[in-house]
């Protein structure tokens, strides 16, 4: 066999597998070579936008995506990441995420182009906040039971005093209105509790609401207040303050935010003990907006009230290596099968999904406190 034959079959053999590759790639992929047409592209690229491969190639790229924004020219070793929308061949726009990579070979210009679907990881990032909720309440039952007892021991010892009383014809209307009084109050603690758990079990795209922003940390302190008393030996302090006014947000997936960081200094402690405090407080619009460091100050905040709440431990706080990093998805300190790692990352999203911030630095005197900060108006 000739040189130039083998060559021959080399090139075929590579580019087979390319083809083969590209096929099999879970992402969205197409090749556009120098004039901006596409050569190459799988079925999960031609599946988003409601073509057929063969369809495709040939096509000019402005077809499905009219922003008109390739750069046809791009040197080696470049990668350009946007979000964009791209057409459906029914007309509608798909919001995706575009990776541009040059690619090197013998026809000069070609480039690869990665598409992700933002829809689908927006639902994925959905699901998968509604699933770490789910595993929370597990985690939280033994307090929530405990929360639980408590009212229903006072009913049912109310009642059999009550029966007592009444057999031994020892029942005067003060103390009934004592009985009764003590019944109620149990009886609602208890709806309370039930509503708690069943509104933070909710699943769906965010429910924006006029809430309470005290009545937030109420509802996270409801499901884990007795637990972190009474099996890690974790006190938690409060400094509410009075004067808030209500604030816009989905209050469900805000006491999920809450119930994370305070699940996440609870374990910062977990060997010994300690307490977690948490403050909230009001920025008035046109006040300084608090820096990554408390006692500093970055800019001028928008034109809205800010709301804030703070959750500090007495741990022993957080590697400075680390700090940068414990907002990614996955990322975690703990043992093997103790953490998935997706609190502080879903709590962080969460938050912005409301245009709100947060953020977490290490105290002067030992723990660390993360802050959250969100405008009491979705802008």
């Amino acid at each position: 066999m000739m040189v130039n034959e083998l060559v021959e079959e080399k090139a075929e053999v590579s580019a087979q597998f390319f083809a083969h590759l590209l096929q099999n790639m879970s992402s969205g992929m197409i090749v556009i070579d120098q004039d901006g047409l596409v050569t190459s592209v799988n079925q999960t690229a031609a599946s988003l936008l409601g073509l057929d491969i063969d369809s495709m190639v040939g096509m000019p790229y402005q077809v499905f995506w009219p922003e008109n924004l390739l750069p046809l020219s791009l040197p080696l070793e470049t990668e350009i990441y946007r979000e964009t929308l791209l057409r459906h061949s029914n007309g509608r726009s798909i919001p995706v995420a575009l990776t541009i990579t040059p690619i090197a070979s013998e026809d000069e210009g070609h480039k690869l182009i990665s598409v992700t679907d933002l829809g689908l990881v927006e639902r994925f990032n959905d699901s998968l906040t509604h699933t770490q909720r789910l595993a929370g309440m597990g985690t939280l039952t033994a307090s929530i039971a405990h929360e639980l007892n408590n009212p229903i021991s006072i009913i049912t010892a109310s009642c059999a005093n009550l029966q007592f009383d009444i057999e031994d014809n020892a029942l005067s209307l003060e103390r009934l209105q004592h009985y009764v009084q003590m019944v109620e109050q149990s009886a609602w603690r208890c709806v309370r509790i039930v509503e708690v758990l069943r509104n933070y079990s909710l699943d769906g795209a965010l429910q924006m609401a006029v809430t309470n922003w005290n009545k937030i940390v109420e509802d996270a302190l409801t499901l884990v207040k007795q637990q972190f008393e009474g099996q890690f030996n974790v006190s938690i302090e409060t400094d509410l303050a009075e004067d808030l006014r209500t604030v816009m947000c989905d209050h469900n997936r805000m006491t999920q935010v809450l119930i994370n960081l305070l699940t996440n200094a609870r374990d910062a402690m977990k060997e010994t003990g300690g307490t977690i405090h948490i403050k909230t407080w009001m920025i008035p619009s046109g006040g300084m907006m608090p820096g990554p460091n408390l006692e500093t100050y970055t800019r001028e905040l928008a034109m809205s009230d800010y709301y804030a709440v703070s959750v500090s431990d007495n741990g022993p706080g957080i590697d400075l290596d680390l700090i940068g990093k414990i907002f990614e998805p996955f990322f975690t300190t703990k043992l093997n099968g103790t953490g998935t790692g997706l609190g502080l990352f879903i709590a962080k999203r969460i938050v912005e999904q409301h245009n709100g911030r947060l953020w977490v630095e290490n105290n002067p005197d030992g723990g660390a406190t993360f802050v959250v900060l969100l405008p009491r108006q979705v802008q």
